[in-house]
């Protein structure tokens, strides 16, 4: 599932998935192990790149065409910055709705009947 965040006053799909922190993880070289402390010390190319990753996969899942650079994306936070917390936010929601999900299906196969 995604969500709809506005940067720049465009309201652009989001979703940050598997498929959105594979890309990541490939764009900047940050494996799994390393991902739960991505916010320790985050550089602007960090936030762009989970930012920009978030938005190509969000595009994906709307199935809308994704015609959007890194350097778009900065040009659009140059004049809208809080976008970056609105994302990260977003960003938090969502893995902490996958890691819920993921925390009751184990539970629910962890049980004996």
């Amino acid at each position: 599932m995604f969500e709809y965040v506005k940067i720049n006053g465009k309201k652009r799909p989001c979703k940050f998935g598997f498929n959105a922190l594979r890309h990541f993880s490939r764009m900047t070289g940050i494996g799994i192990s390393e991902m739960d402390k991505i916010g320790d010390n985050m550089t602007f190319d960090t936030a762009l790149a989970l930012i920009y990753c978030g938005l190509k996969d969000g595009a994906r899942a709307s199935k809308e065409d994704f015609i959007y650079t890194m350097d778009d994306l900065g040009d659009d936070l140059d004049y809208d910055i809080s976008a970056i917390e609105r994302c990260m936010v977003l960003f938090t929601e969502m893995m902490g709705k996958n890691q819920e999900t993921s925390e009751k299906k184990s539970t629910k196969k962890g049980k004996s009947k």
